[in-house]
């Protein structure tokens, strides 16, 4: 009798030991908040460079996501330098032809000029001499 109620007692104690286990600390529950806010900016960082829309999105999240970085360390530049993130630029300049045209710094999104022409087989103001050349879909 007395190894049953010690196994029904060990049973309501396991069964009662999950749900605290579940629960996370106020720093635990701290560093989730910022993975999940870190890998959403990431995602939307990656996506934003060769997607317009998506650039769009994350230069308005920007604003909140910088916001948050001065409530949180208000007192330490350093990790706000760390940490601080600049908005996408999200308007590539095209010719008539809708050939990009470089930046001031002569690249086409993020690309050398050069490389970018190669690349799609066109050259801004001319037109490829055999257009099954330039890479399919481009």
């Amino acid at each position: 009798m007395k190894l049953i109620a010690a196994i029904a007692f060990l049973i309501i104690l396991t069964l009662s030991v999950p749900p605290a286990l579940g629960e996370m600390t106020e720093y635990q529950r701290g560093v989730a908040n910022g993975l999940k806010i870190g890998l959403f900016m990431g995602e939307y960082h990656g996506k934003g460079q060769y997607v317009m829309e998506t650039a769009g999105q994350f230069n308005t999240y920007l604003e909140n996501y910088n916001q948050f970085l001065w409530m949180s360390f208000a007192n330490n530049q350093s990790l706000i330098n760390e940490f601080m993130l600049t908005p996408i630029a999200v308007a590539p300049r095209s010719s008539s032809t809708g050939v990009l045209k470089p930046d001031a710094s002569g690249r086409i999104l993020g690309y050398p000029a050069d490389s970018y022409f190669t690349w799609i087989g066109a050259v801004p103001g001319t037109t490829p001499l055999n257009p099954g050349d330039a890479l399919p879909g481009v």
